[in-house]
């Protein structure tokens, strides 16, 4: 299949993906959490968010991807082998003293954790065991994905993302229904997971003729790849911390209903992110190119292009979510999780432009300008936190999430765009005409009508919502359709609907 045919058939299977993850969890989530109990939610989603402060990749997922395409690019193939090789033996080395500091913090999660019950220090021991020994296992292949995205397999990696999301759901409603609980949640991520990297593996060495030379030794190319990789890093702690560090803090200071309360937030920013970018790391290969002829006008067009479909998606979604996002959650998990509408929008509402560009994002990793993106989200992180320490214990959740607000906004959507601009030399200004200006008379229309619809016709049950939903969506997408979209975009939507209309003729 040639690489076109991989972008398309990837993003198709992305938002497949994202499709069955929304409405799996739409059904899943709320009959799970009645299954379980907020508590123990609150603790499955506690021990998700603490262990990800420890397993990352430490930016040498990335590094990878990026001398994996490079390396394409100069037809130096043969180097790929050495790269995989050092790296390995790096991962190894870093899960050993990942090890090491997991199991000492197992002797103080009651004095990290004080305002968990012992019965519910006793279940998170429990939950974080079989976590922190899947985390270890899995942690020296999360180079995996940048090894596929550099090698522009996208059809497989989106197919496993897929298998993975429909894997664990159909296991977790087996298990629950059986009788099991909490532990069984997390011993099915850990199962499917374990499962998904075996044919990642496969498919690698049947398909790439990649292979690991243990062997190797090259001391500028380590260099090189720590310098790559060390802001990576920083980029990845901060970004954990940003929100991520939002349970664990409430943990200390209100418990494991406020956690249960962000959470729902969490997941539901979860999936506006996911579906905002469904298209991440795709364009990888393309914008190298670009960048190695130093083309900035051709970046900037790219961007408007990307960011203008991710802002027809993020607008619809956040639009949605002010209308209807109260409605929703009191409908989906029940009247006591009423305040995670509050936090949702705090966690969402910039992304109508946080969310949109992501190929500026892209070009500072292919040249080396991570270290500015990182050094901006490690400020973000730390007012988030300390933000986040001061309100917490009057506001729980509702506090903890205007931290991560006031930090986007400052570090993300001021700051950053500074960045894009001054060092970057994008045409921001333009990205912003074509894309936020154009689009904005008909988000405030769909809002204005969105808040009319919820006023006028409030419902009762999801069933009925979900009409009123779909409605209010196809209303949205025949403006855009008929006042926004240029020529570009609807060629890129004709081909979808000439499909339709064969199926129409079918059924």
């Amino acid at each position: 299949m040639d690489n076109n045919k991989q972008l398309k058939t990837g993003a198709i299977i992305s938002y497949i993906a994202i499709a069955f993850n929304v409405v799996a969890g739409l059904i899943y989530t709320p009959w799970m959490i009645r299954q379980i109990g907020k508590s123990d939610y609150g603790l499955y989603m506690l021990s998700i968010s603490f262990l990800a402060y420890f397993v990352m990749d430490f930016g040498l997922g990335q590094a990878i991807a990026k001398f994996i395409a490079k390396y394409r690019i100069e037809k130096e193939e043969h180097k790929i082998g050495q790269l995989l090789g050092l790296t390995a033996k790096l991962y190894l080395i870093i899960d050993l003293v990942i090890a090491l500091v997991l199991i000492t913090l197992y002797f103080y999660l009651e004095t990290i954790f004080k305002e968990l019950t012992p019965l519910e220090i006793e279940k998170f021991k429990v939950v974080y065991c079989i976590s922190g020994l899947f985390s270890l296992v899995s942690f020296p292949f999360t180079s995996l994905n940048g090894i596929l995205i550099a090698y522009e397999r996208f059809v497989l990696l989106k197919t496993m993302e897929l298998l993975s999301k429909i894997g664990i759901i159909a296991l977790m409603v087996i298990a629950l229904l059986l009788g099991y609980k909490l532990y069984a949640l997390v011993a099915v991520n850990a199962f499917v997971g374990l499962i998904i990297i075996f044919i990642k593996i496969v498919y690698l060495y049947k398909t790439t003729n990649t292979t690991l030379v243990f062997g190797f030794k090259n001391k500028a190319l380590l260099k090189e790849l720590f310098s790559v990789s060390f802001w990576v890093t920083i980029l990845g702690v901060a970004q954990r911390l940003l929100i991520i560090m939002a349970p664990t803090i409430l943990a200390i200071y209100s418990g494991t209903a406020e956690i249960a309360i962000f959470s729902i937030a969490m997941v539901i920013e979860g999936y506006t992110w996911t579906l905002a970018n469904a298209l991440n790391g795709l364009f990888l290969t393309k914008v190298s190119k670009i960048s190695n002829v130093n083309n900035r006008t051709e970046v900037t067009n790219l961007m408007i292009k990307v960011g203008r479909l991710q802002l027809y998606i993020v607008g619809l979604l956040i639009v949605g979510l002010i209308s209807f996002g109260k409605e929703f959650i009191v409908l989906w998990v029940g009247e006591d999780f009423i305040k995670s509408y509050y936090v949702t929008l705090m966690l969402v509402v910039l992304g109508f432009i946080t969310l949109t560009q992501e190929i500026a994002n892209t070009l500072l990793f292919v040249e080396d300008k991570i270290k500015y993106r990182a050094m901006l989200f490690l400020v973000a992180a730390i007012i988030s936190v300390l933000v986040a320490v001061f309100l917490t214990p009057q506001y729980g959740a509702i506090g903890a999430s205007f931290g991560v607000f006031i930090a986007i906004l400052i570090c993300h959507v001021i700051g950053m765009n500074i960045i894009y601009w001054k060092v970057l030399k994008l045409d921001v200004i333009d990205f912003f005409k074509e894309c936020h200006l154009k689009l904005m008379p008909i988000l405030l229309v769909t809002l204005i009508a969105g808040y009319l619809i919820q006023y006028y016709i409030p419902v009762t049950s999801l069933l009925l919502f979900i009409p009123k939903v779909i409605a209010f969506s196809l209303s949205y997408f025949l403006l855009m359709w008929f006042l926004v979209l240029n020529n570009f975009e609807k060629e890129l939507v004709k081909p979808y609907l000439r499909k339709l209309k064969l199926l129409k003729r079918v059924f």
